[in-house]
């Protein structure tokens, strides 16, 4: 079953930082600079996990995977532009 994950992304070196972005695209959709909305099975976190930690540098990079409910992202409240948050195939009303 998949499930909907806001991820988020503080990465010290540049060049980590680019690797990071790539990985998470790969998986989501950007909502701003750090921040990407993932719809994610189990198997598909626990890989994104998997390469991120390969990236990352434990004592000075931070990445988040907070999960969401399809009921919190309708009810997110978006000041300037609003980026559609819905999952391919599922549409959120």
């Amino acid at each position: 079953m998949k499930r909907h994950y806001l991820v988020g992304y503080d990465i010290s070196d540049p060049k980590r930082l680019a690797k990071v972005a790539k990985t998470v695209t790969g998986f989501g959709s950007r909502v701003q600079y750090s921040f990407f909305h993932c719809f994610l099975s189990n198997r598909q976190k626990h890989k994104l996990k998997d390469l991120l930690n390969k990236i990352i540098r434990e004592g000075e990079d931070q990445i988040i995977l907070l999960p969401v409910t399809e009921k919190q992202l309708k009810e997110m409240e978006f000041l300037g532009f609003k980026i559609n948050l819905e999952a391919e195939g599922i549409i959120i009303v």
